[in-house]
Order: C-alpha cells, then sequence, then structure tokens
C-alpha cells in the first residue's frame, strides 16, 4: 500500500471511530473538540484528493477498509501469537459479527490486563507518591469507563438477539456499530494514557527519582490473588513488562491517533 493510501485509511478509520463518539458521548465539550477533530480530518482528506468529492471519497475508503478487514480476519488470528505479551491471551468471540472481530480482540485484551497485570499497580504492591498516587486514581476510573462501554456494548448485543421487529433490529444494529466504535477510542485511550504513564515512572526510577517509592521491593502476592503473574519480580523490572504489553496492546488495537 502507498502512502497516500495508507495515509487516507488512517483519516476515514479515524473518522468513522470519532462519528461514534459523537452520537453516543453525552458531554457536550467532548461533542464539540470530536466535532473540531472530524473537520480538520476531512481536510486533511481533501487535501490528499483535492479533486475528489468529500463524501464520496470517505464512504469509498471505508468500504474498502471493511472488506479488507473481513478478508484478513484469519491473518489476524495468526498475529497475536506473534507478540510476545499477548501470546497467550485467548480470543473471547463475544460478538458474532465478523466486522466485530477488533472488539473481541480489545476486549479480550482489557479482560487479560484487568486480571493479571492491572493489579499489581495497587498501592498494596506499587507505592506512589502523591501527585501519582492521584494519576493512578484517575487511570483506574478511565478502566471502568471502557468497562462500562463495553457492557453496553454487550447489552445491546443482547438485545438484537431477543428482538422481533426487523426495524427495531435494524436501529439495535446501528447502535452497536456506534458502541463498538465507542469502546475501541475508550481502551485505546486508557492503554496510550497507562503507557505514558508506566514510562514516566520507569524514566524516574532509572534517574534517581522518587515517583516510586519502592522500585526495588519483590512482588509477594496475597493469598486471594488469584493470579500472581509477577511473583518475585521486583517493582522496576514489573513495570517494564507492563509497559511492554501496553506497547504490544496499542499495535494490536491499532486506533489511529487522532491530532
Amino acid at each position: 500500500m502507498d502512502y497516500k493510501n495508507d495515509k487516507s485509511e488512517k483519516i476515514v478509520r479515524s473518522i468513522k471511530l470519532l462519528e461514534g463518539v459523537l452520537k453516543t458521548t453525552p458531554n457536550k465539550a467532548q461533542k464539540q473538540r470530536v466535532k473540531e477533530d472530524i473537520n480538520k480530518l476531512r481536510n486533511n482528506l481533501q487535501k490528499l484528493y483535492p479533486d475528489a468529492d468529500l463524501r464520496e471519497l470517505e464512504n469509498a475508503i471505508f468500504t474498502n477498509i471493511m472488506t479488507l478487514s473481513s478478508d484478513n480476519l484469519s491473518d489476524k488470528d495468526k498475529s497475536l501469537k506473534d507478540y510476545e505479551s499477548l501470546q497467550d491471551i485467548k480470543i473471547d468471540n463475544t460478538s458474532p459479527y465478523r466486522e466485530d472481530r477488533e472488539i473481541n480482540e480489545a476486549s479480550s485484551i482489557m479482560r487479560y490486563f484487568e486480571e493479571r497485570i492491572w493489579g499489581v499497580l495497587s498501592d498494596q504492591h506499587t507505592k506512589l507518591d502523591f501527585s501519582n498516587s492521584g494519576e493512578r486514581d484517575s487511570l483506574y476510573r478511565k478502566l471502568d469507563e471502557c468497562n462500562r462501554a463495553f457492557k453496553s456494548f454487550c447489552q445491546t448485543l443482547d438485545d438484537i438477539e431477543k428482538a422481533i421487529s426487523q426495524e427495531y433490529i435494524s436501529q439495535l444494529q446501528m447502535m452497536r456499530i456506534r458502541q463498538g466504535r465507542l469502546f475501541l477510542f475508550e481502551i485505546y485511550d486508557f492503554f496510550k494514557i497507562s503507557k505514558h504513564f508506566i514510562s514516566n515512572l520507569i524514566s524516574n526510577i532509572e534517574n534517581g527519582g522518587n515517583m516510586v517509592l519502592n522500585p526495588d521491593d519483590i512482588l509477594e502476592y496475597a493469598e486471594y490473588e488469584k493470579f500472581k503473574s509477577y511473583e518475585g519480580w521486583n517493582i522496576l523490572n514489573t513495570l517494564k513488562s507492563i509497559k511492554q504489553f501496553l506497547c504490544e496492546a496499542l499495535q494490536v488495537i491499532n486506533v489511529p491517533e487522532i491530532k
């Protein structure tokens, strides 16, 4: 794929994700920011193809993206095994729709991260200074938002299965698409912010800072903790492993950056 095609596909993917956010979010300030981002993206697309009808171009590119996504599903199944931190993740087929493959993948990565990894960042294991403790708390809230977005998506799947009226089913299908896009946007954003947070902690430790108060402590899990992924590791090496997981997760989910 040449640069121009690759760039235009990233732009259209971003537009479609943001349109889902625009239709779903109740936050007026966020709506305004999203509208501005969509306009900027469409202006960038028009610059790539100045003589094209913008709406027709956007629809054609999106159709091509969906076709390629369907054709390459079997390749994506194999790709997860190429990532050191993600290769053991089992993909839950929450949605039966082929075009929701990315959502099934992203939700499975989220579940794995929440169950097996996220807990080591709690104050029980990783002692942070006051400022970074507050930032960690905000990440917990952000993860809760991701879970709520995914639960709404799952509820719509359940409603589709129970619905009888074709008209109502069609409305629910549109809702499913919007909610799926919103979830992808939210989980990608969570992983991106978390990666930045972890990277700052690692850099601070390596430069002799005190953001992390116990960087050399050895992790010991309580008896009630089901998964003991980092038993015997020190905090610094654990943070480095988490950063690698986040980097790989962002590559797999691959929601284009919004500038």
